[in-house]
């Protein structure tokens, strides 16, 4: 089957800062909308201004998710975000927790923004920046999402790659909790199939699930063909393959 259209729900900044590259490869891979999110220092030139210069000049393409540094930026950066027309906010290498307490205002003011949060789940990348930052990927399980989907009922929720190593229980957060949603992305793409072929339409809905890929222009069409070969072999039909390939990312942006 051939899906006429691609929503890619997790991405970054080109790491060459090319992003007339970037778009043409967008092109070609049918992808229509990008969830274009920032990160902290560390990870190259791939921080807010670089994705508010890309939601800028592409508009029609690039949605803009600004990353928030919990515990460490003041609240009122969400609002600044929001003053500046990000879509969404990115967290990932939290210090504590995600549903620590001292984080809910963050997330009180998404809910009233009414912006898309993304949080990143499972095993976190190295970078330059672990040492002083103390980064710890427990701190990012995806159960923690569960008491923020419970407290706050009308914030748009998005973990990231299935929380992999902990897909599992991510399927059942996604399955218990309206409102929040996974996403399949990342290098780990085959543990996350290994899953949803146990899971899938038991523990997890396809219509709870996004596709992303999280790498650079020119793997684009890998990670898209990889889940267009995948899907149908684990019983997807063609209207739910839809609904993870672009259907689930847009109606989360109409909400």
């Amino acid at each position: 089957m051939v899906i006429l259209k691609v929503v890619d729900a997790h991405v970054h900044p080109p790491a060459d800062g090319n992003l007339r590259k970037f778009v043409e490869a967008c092109e070609k891979a049918g992808i229509v909308k990008s969830f274009m999110c920032g990160l902290p220092e560390g990870f190259g030139r791939m921080g807010n201004d670089a994705v508010e210069k890309a939601f800028r000049e592409y508009p029609s393409l690039i949605e803009g998710f600004g990353y928030v540094d919990l515990g460490r930026e003041p609240v009122q950066t969400v609002d600044n975000l929001y003053a500046r027309e990000f879509t969404g906010l990115k967290f990932i290498g939290p210090p504590k927790p995600y549903d620590v307490e001292e984080y809910f205002p963050y997330y009180e003011r998404a809910e009233q923004y009414g912006m898309i949060t993304l949080f990143h789940t499972g095993i976190v990348a190295r970078s330059e920046a672990d040492k002083i930052r103390r980064v710890s990927s427990r701190n990012m399980r995806p159960v923690y999402l569960e008491t923020i989907a419970r407290s706050f009922p009308n914030l748009k929720i998005i973990g990231a790659h299935l929380g992999h190593p902990w897909c599992e229980e991510a399927t059942v957060v996604s399955f218990h909790n309206p409102n929040v949603y996974f996403d399949v992305s990342g290098g780990h793409t085959f543990y996350i199939a290994l899953t949803l072929r146990s899971r899938l339409f038991f523990d997890v809905k396809t219509s709870k699930l996004l596709f992303g890929s999280d790498s650079q222009p020119e793997e684009f069409q890998k990670y898209i063909h990889f889940w267009l070969t995948v899907l149908p072999q684990l019983g997807t039909t063609g209207e739910q393959m839809e609904e993870i390939f672009h259907r689930n990312a847009e109606f989360l942006l109409k909400r």
